[in-house]
């Protein structure tokens, strides 16, 4: 028997709606819920595969260069082209690691970063 269902991670923004938007409008994301009015709770999802929680705050966590959310995909070339036709900003390009991953890395609007990639 299965204990585990899935996972989502909660990013702390200042601007919910904004946020959702921008994974909708530039990611290719369904924005699934939105709380109160104006929102201070979002839930994103990508063909059910990867949901993102948005919660509103108003100290928001710093993004780091060492905090990344690795979302695997079944074609990283494919993305990344989607990706780079949308304006989204790419700060490391695709490429094949030495630990056996083709991926890449994007940077969204609140600083936070995002590893998509596939292995090889």
């Amino acid at each position: 028997m299965k204990l585990f269902s899935h996972s989502s991670i909660i990013l702390p923004v200042k601007n919910v709606k904004k946020s959702a938007e921008y994974y909708r409008d530039q990611l290719g994301f369904t924005i699934s819920f939105l709380w109160q009015d104006p929102p201070t709770y979002a839930v994103v999802n990508r063909e059910e595969a990867v949901g993102i929680h948005f919660a509103k705050s108003d100290h928001p966590v710093e993004p780091t260069d060492e905090a990344k959310l690795y979302i695997f995909v079944h074609d990283a070339d494919a993305v990344y082209k989607e990706f780079q036709n949308a304006g989204v900003k790419i700060i490391e390009p695709i490429n094949d690691t030495d630990y056996q991953m083709r991926e890449f890395v994007i940077e969204d609007i609140n600083g936070f970063k995002l590893v998509l990639g596939k292995g090889i």
